[in-house]
């Protein structure tokens, strides 16, 4: 059997990078969460996070069989931070224990649900930062909104009296609707006390809801139709699902946000209010399309972070598909308007090439392991363009 496991490549020096997603689950497990599990694997396997925090966790019986049969149904690298029964659905946090420490957590009761406040510590760097997990009230109208308003300064004010300079994250399914939504603005606002003010990573203000200028910031519903695990129909037309942060993770010193890392698992900006796997999505292959449509009515968001000094940090990334792969795997490379061909290279640890190709204009091709042996590698993908050249790199590990 043949694993194929992506990392981003970056130009900085000496620097830790961890990817963290944050994925609505959709009320799990529910009475056909066991049906789910494959679709969940799939889109797992597909982004590789280093973090995952979800919403709508149902129970400890939930915690217990997403991390047993999602996590770390191929090797037993996740654990999970101890579950916490609030009063409603829950979060929950899972991390790869080779590169992240638990730290501790509390819960910050609201109106509807708790937030989740997670310590954690990178494991080679010794840094410490915070990831809080939201999930506010939803639907529109006015008292809808007061109640999401209420929650963000339950948030707020905790958030104002960490210590200056504190990393922190704050992630989830936020159900706002526009950027001029009062909630949105208790989060986001110049206040007095700024230690806690969020800051939007794409600084995309604007009404999201319908609209289609925003469609690559849409998260929900995967769906156009209601499926029988209840979630919302209706097609990609809101930006419920976000990740907002600390100024600090802003400054391409210390702890920040790599540029260009945020990205949205399964938009491609072409599927405004339609299902996101109709006809052909251009981010991920068909079957990923699929586990997105069935697994739950939200996409995942996802940002990397890293500890270093920024340089040129391409904006997307070689992606491999499946993984685990037994004879062969897609591999998938961003389109260019001036795509005129590529060139895939495969080299060793040691920089001697293994394979080699030349692809004319499709954004994708398969692998065929052949004799491929045991070890480690590094795909590069250097697209020839009319204007200009691109170079991408991933990194996979080939096992039997």
């Amino acid at each position: 059997m043949l694993y194929l496991f992506l990392f981003i490549f970056t130009a900085s020096s000496n620097a830790d990078t961890i990817k963290i997603a944050t994925y609505n689950i959709l009320n799990f497990p529910d009475a056909i969460g066991i049906q789910r599990i494959d679709d969940f694997r799939k889109i797992i396997d597909f982004e590789y996070p280093d973090i995952l925090v979800v919403q709508e966790m149902q129970s400890q019986e939930g915690i217990d069989l997403f991390i047993d049969s999602v996590m770390n149904y191929q090797e037993n690298l996740f654990e999970v931070v101890p579950f916490n029964d609030g009063p409603n659905t829950d979060n929950a946090l899972f991390y790869r224990r080779d590169k992240v420490e638990y730290l501790s957590s509390q819960y910050l009761p609201t109106p509807i649900r708790d937030i989740a406040e997670y310590r954690l510590k990178i494991i080679d760097s010794q840094r410490e930062f915070y990831i809080f997990s939201v999930h506010f009230k939803s639907s529109q109208g006015s008292s809808n909104e007061m109640i999401r308003q209420q929650e963000a300064a339950i948030l707020r004010n905790h958030v104002d009296s960490l210590d200056p300079g504190t990393n922190f994250l704050v992630m989830g399914d936020f159900n706002i609707y526009y950027s001029d939504e009062p909630a949105f603005h208790t989060l986001t606002d110049n206040l007095a006390n700024n230690n806690g003010r969020l800051f939007d990573p794409l600084n995309a203000s604007g009404d999201w809801h319908e609209n289609s200028d925003f469609a690559n910031l849409h998260t929900q519903s995967s769906r156009v139709e209601q499926l029988q695990d209840g979630g919302a129909g209706g097609g990609l037309d809101d930006r419920f699902d976000m990740i907002l942060c600390s100024q600090s993770f802003l400054d391409s010193t210390g702890l920040y946000i790599i540029s260009n890392s945020y990205t949205i698992c399964g938009n491609d900006e072409n599927h405004f209010n339609i299902a996101v796997n109709y006809g052909v999505n251009q981010s991920v292959p068909d079957d990923i399309a699929d586990a997105l449509y069935y697994a739950s009515d939200h996409l995942p968001v996802i940002v990397t972070i890293t500890d270093g000094i920024e340089q040129d940090i391409p904006k997307e990334v070689v992606k491999i598909w499946p993984n685990p792969m037994k004879t062969e795997a897609q591999i998938r490379f961003p389109w260019h308007d001036d795509f005129q061909k590529a060139n895939v290279t495969i080299t060793n640890i040691l920089g001697q090439r293994v394979y080699a190709a030349e692809i004319q204009n499709p954004t994708d091709f398969t692998l065929r392991r052949g004799k491929l042996p045991v070890g480690i590698y590094f795909v590069h993908v250097e697209i020839k363009g009319r204007y200009d050249d691109h170079n991408y790199y991933s990194k996979l590990a080939v096992v039997d």
